[in-house]
């Protein structure tokens, strides 16, 4: 996490919570953040994609210095306002796949196969 924090408080110049043109940023450094980090193409990067890509970091140096390790999987603890009505969040997603689950997994066999009773 404090990495996250480190790299926003470095580039986010003008404080909005994104990092992008508008920061008192070096055109290399950016187009390299952008490249690597820019998850949804918008170049704006915001906690959510630094923290995934610190991630990402973490996982290609245990892939090369110590391969036996498993990858690091973290949920983004940042909250990012999103602007775009209609949109899923993570909790969205996981209750609305527990409701289909529930619903079509009539086995109750963690999946959903022709061995369920569907309609």
């Amino acid at each position: 996490m404090y990495i996250t924090e480190d790299v926003m408080s470095y580039y986010d110049t003008n404080g909005d919570d994104n990092i992008n043109l508008g920061d008192d940023i070096e055109y290399e450094h950016y187009e390299i953040l952008v490249e690597y980090c820019d998850y949804n193409g918008d170049g704006n990067l915001n906690m959510c994609e630094i923290h995934d890509c610190v991630v990402m970091c973490e996982n290609e140096w245990r892939d090369e210095y110590c391969p036996e390790s498993e990858h690091l999987y973290c949920d983004c603890p940042y909250v990012v306002a999103d602007t775009c009505d209609g949109i899923w969040t993570c909790d969205d997603i996981y209750y609305i796949t527990s409701d289909v689950m529930a619903y079509y997994d009539t086995n109750g066999d963690g999946t959903i196969s022709s061995s369920d009773n569907i309609d």
